[in-house]
C-alpha cells in the first residue's frame, strides 16, 4: 500500500485559511437543496488545489483560481446529479417533480441548458473561454486578470460571443428579451 503524500505546509495552511470562505461559498452556490454532502466537495476542491499546487506552476491569482475550483467542483457535481436523474427518468424511475435536480422533470427533446452549452461548445476558442468562464460566475474584470488580457479586450469578446451565442440560440427557436 502506497503511502499517502500530504500537502506542503504552505500549501495545507493556505488551504485551512480559506475553509471558512470555502465553506461560505459552497453555502451561497446552494448545495444543500441539492443533497450534496458539503464534506465531499471540500475534499474534492483541496484535492484541486493541492494539484494546481503541487504541478510546479505557480498560480499568479490564487483566490480566483480557488474561487474557480469551487465553482468547478460544485457545477461537476451537479452535472452528475443531472445525469443521474436523467438515466432515472429514462428508466421509469423518476416520476415526481420533486427529483434533486432542483426542479420539475423536463419531457424528451433539448433542454435549454443543454441547448446553451451546445451553443458555447461552437464559439471561436477565446469566446468560448469568456463565456464559460462569465457562465461560472467570473466577471469580465477576474477573467481579463486570468487570461492576461485588458479589460478591454475581455469585454469585446465577451460582447461578440454573447452576439454570437444569442444568434444560434435563435436558429434554435430561442426567443430572448434585451
Amino acid at each position: 500500500m502506497a503511502a499517502i503524500e500530504l500537502m506542503p505546509d504552505g500549501i495545507e495552511k493556505r488551504v485551512r485559511d480559506l475553509s471558512s470562505f470555502l465553506v461560505q461559498r459552497l453555502e451561497a452556490l446552494g448545495y444543500q437543496k441539492y443533497g450534496i454532502e458539503k464534506d465531499d466537495l471540500l475534499q474534492e476542491i483541496h484535492i484541486k488545489i493541492w494539484k494546481a499546487c503541487n504541478n510546479g506552476r505557480e498560480i499568479q491569482y490564487f483566490n480566483a483560481y480557488v474561487k474557480k475550483i469551487i465553482n468547478s467542483v460544485f457545477v461537476d457535481e451537479i452535472n452528475r446529479i443531472h445525469r443521474e436523474n436523467e438515466k432515472l427518468q429514462l428508466s421509469g424511475l423518476l416520476v415526481n417533480d420533486d427529483c434533486v435536480c432542483g426542479g420539475p422533470v423536463v419531457p424528451a427533446g433539448e433542454r435549454m441548458t443543454d441547448m446553451l452549452l451546445a451553443s458555447v461548445e461552437r464559439l471561436r476558442a477565446s469566446r468560448q473561454l469568456v463565456m464559460k468562464l462569465r457562465l461560472e460566475g467570473f466577471t469580465v474584470e477576474e477573467i481579463a486578470q486570468m487570461n492576461g488580457w485588458s479589460y478591454d479586450k475581455t469585454c469585446a469578446i465577451f460582447s461578440r460571443g454573447l452576439r454570437d451565442l444569442k444568434r444560434q440560440l435563435g436558429k434554435k427557436g430561442v426567443q430572448y428579451e434585451d
